[in-house]
């Protein structure tokens, strides 16, 4: 009980007016998530993953950055249902969110990533997030940055889960390899670095369509010569 009536009066300052204070409420709530004996009931699960997320947002760079070190142990804390929610509502930051939110949504969604430890969790998170990051490297109103961003955090997904994605390996590749023809550098280096995570867990017939499309860019004569030189990198990436 007390330990309940303590962790109210932490989620109230969290919310409060005063930066300092909100400061010293995030970092005494970091303190409590790394404890062993953390627990949370269903309720307090939701309080939690909901107020972490609101403070990724806050106008104190100090009070956000220490929402994101949050993350880490909370995942571990709460429910695979209550992650999933969280990963969510991230991509949702970083696709339509404000311009100033996106690099420390992008910051989360790499933490969420990074710390998931079981299989069934890795496989609900692949679900929710694979189609978002698709749709923000591949869809038609995306900016570069958002591009990169997606880019960036579907390299640490495929490194990490990438022979667990078979399903969507030829959804992948195929969202993948346009982008190695961008006019943006950013985007072109960023591609490489995804194809090559995902092709060690390529099938044989997936490897080979994306080497035919690779070579098939590097015999057309009339592409730009910085073009030429990415899919060269790609094609050593593949091998």
């Amino acid at each position: 009980m007390a330990a309940n009536l303590a962790m109210t009066g932490i989620l109230e300052k969290m919310t409060g007016k005063d930066k300092d204070y909100r400061y010293m409420a995030t970092s005494d709530l970091l303190n409590e998530l790394n404890k062993d004996s953390f627990k949370a009931d269903s309720d307090l699960e939701i309080k939690l993953s909901n107020i972490i997320i609101q403070q990724l947002d806050d106008a104190a760079g100090d009070v956000s950055g220490l929402a994101v070190k949050c993350l880490a142990p909370l995942v571990k804390k709460v429910s695979e249902a209550r992650v999933v929610e969280m990963a969510n509502k991230l991509c949702d930051k970083l696709l339509n969110g404000k311009d100033q939110h996106r690099d420390i949504a992008s910051i989360a969604l790499k933490t969420i990533v990074a710390e998931v430890a079981t299989p069934s969790l890795a496989q609900s998170i692949l679900v929710a997030v694979t189609p978002q990051l698709i749709k923000g490297i591949n869809g038609p109103g995306p900016s570069t940055e958002i591009k990169c961003e997606c880019l960036d955090i579907l390299c640490d997904v495929l490194h990490k889960f990438g022979n667990l994605m078979a399903a969507d390996h030829e959804l992948l590749l195929c969202a993948l390899l346009p982008q190695l023809n961008s006019n943006q550098a950013s985007v072109r280096k960023k591609t490489v670095s995804c194809i090559a995570s995902l092709a060690s867990s390529l099938s044989d017939d997936l490897l080979a369509k994306a080497t035919i499309e690779v070579v098939r860019n590097l015999r057309n004569r009339g592409r730009k010569s910085e073009l030429t030189r990415t899919n060269i990198q790609m094609i050593g990436a593949l091998r």
